[in-house]
């Protein structure tokens, strides 16, 4: 089978700090035998073609200089369009010039179905370019293309899963959202996953956790540093916290437009040197600071497809506690696999961390139960299987909408 992979995320270079899911996914298919080329847009200082464990990865630009290129990375396109005017000059050129990679991807490369990652604008391009040339088009809903309420978008998700196979998901409410946009849509739950042999707690590291603080005990925050995320709510559960344990310290890993906001809440809070921004973290590092951590903490507002930090953490034997919203209650059984807390709610976020570290039964029980959890569920391997089996159904049979073949959301 010939796949045609296309993202707006994806790694620029080894160990890049970009979301690596999408790369992770077609290695899988690839190690299963078939053949993946992945169409991202190119990013300053990246190679334009080059193979990554057997996948092809061909970048198109889509400005001129490649330095003026600002659409993607580094946060994601809908944070760069609000903060960077240069992004929204990129924007109608970038659309273009994914238009036109894509059209003379499908036209050249003799490709079996096309794997859209995201609706918009990749599901759009593979679903103007897929009916013409008569392919199967699956896409994946990540959760940022579905959560939106901007009505235009609505409609060109609607549009463009009303001309897919299928619609993969990464979580449950996903898939809620998308059956939403379209209660006629085929949604199969795909969720995005760890290798769980490249963590564990024999990585933790006394240099990296005096690099995060070296509190007693030690939290941790990873992810893009956007208001959704609700890192402010998180450094100001902290005084709360450290009345009930005066040595624990946070650190933040990560990056994205709301640095400086973040920075101007630990001075005013009067934590500068009980919360440490680390930044930029190379994926490849990422296991030694997680095995590193007494806690992990996610406490996002609305917006958050899955929360793959938290499958990370649970395979480094890290506990866990996350807000109650998007995808996170796919991974964490309150009182079973972590704990969850209200969004926005510092005083909940500083009750359900003090009580996770100050119980050790807790403790162990939530992170030996989510040990097993990713090895069961959220492993590259088994996702990868049913990944291949979705494909290959719809190179089988391809089905649209229209045939009527909706199927309720199930279970992650």
């Amino acid at each position: 089978m010939k796949i045609l992979s296309i993202a707006t995320t994806h790694p620029r270079f080894d160990g890049d700090s970009e979301p690596a899911y999408v790369l992770a996914l077609n290695r899988e298919l690839v190690r299963r035998g078939h053949s993946v080329t992945t169409l991202v847009p190119h990013a300053p200082g990246a190679a334009v073609k080059e193979t990554v464990g057997g996948v092809r990865i061909r970048r198109f630009r889509y400005f001129i200089p490649s330095s003026a290129q600002r659409l993607c990375y580094n946060g994601g396109i809908l944070p760069n369009l609000r903060r960077s005017w240069m992004a929204r000059l990129n924007l109608p050129v970038f659309v273009a010039a994914q238009a036109g990679a894509v059209a003379r991807a499908v036209a050249f490369g003799s490709f079996d179905v096309i794997h859209c990652h995201w609706l918009i604008t990749s599901g759009l391009m593979g679903a103007l370019a897929a009916g013409p040339a008569r392919l199967p088009l699956v896409v994946t809903a990540h959760g940022s293309d579905v959560f939106t309420e901007n009505p235009v978008f609505k409609a060109l998700d609607r549009w463009v899963l009303g001309r897919s196979c299928v619609c993969t998901v990464n979580s449950c409410r996903s898939g809620q959202l998308v059956s939403r946009l379209n209660p006629q849509a085929r949604i199969e739950p795909v969720p995005m996953g760890v290798y769980p042999e490249r963590y564990g707690r024999h990585l933790a590291s006394a240099a990296v956790r005096e690099a995060i603080g070296n509190g007693r005990p030690q939290i941790l925050f990873v992810g893009r540093f956007s208001k959704n995320k609700g890192i402010n709510n998180l450094i100001r559960a902290m005084p709360i916290i450290g009345a009930e344990m005066p040595e624990a310290r946070l650190a933040l890993v990560g990056f994205g437009p709301e640095e400086e906001s973040i920075r101007s809440t630990i001075a005013a809070e009067g934590l500068v040197d009980r919360v440490t921004i680390l930044g930029r973290v190379s994926r490849d590092d990422i296991p030694t600071h997680m095995a590193s951590a007494d806690l992990l903490v996610l406490p996002s507002i609305k917006v958050e497809g899955l929360g793959v930090v938290l499958l990370e953490a649970l395979a480094s034997g890290t506990a866990v506690v996350g807000s109650n919203v998007g995808g996170i209650p796919d991974i964490i059984e309150d009182g079973v696999t972590g704990l969850l807390c209200r969004s926005q709610d510092e005083a909940d976020i500083a009750a359900k961390c003090v009580r996770m570290l100050q119980d050790e039964d807790l403790k162990r029980r939530t992170t030996e139960n989510g040990m097993q959890l990713v090895n069961a569920r959220f492993s590259w391997a088994g996702i990868g299987t049913v990944m291949e089996e979705i494909l290959l159904d719809c190179l089988r049979e391809p089905k649209t909408p229209d045939d009527g073949d909706s199927r309720p959301v199930g279970s992650l």
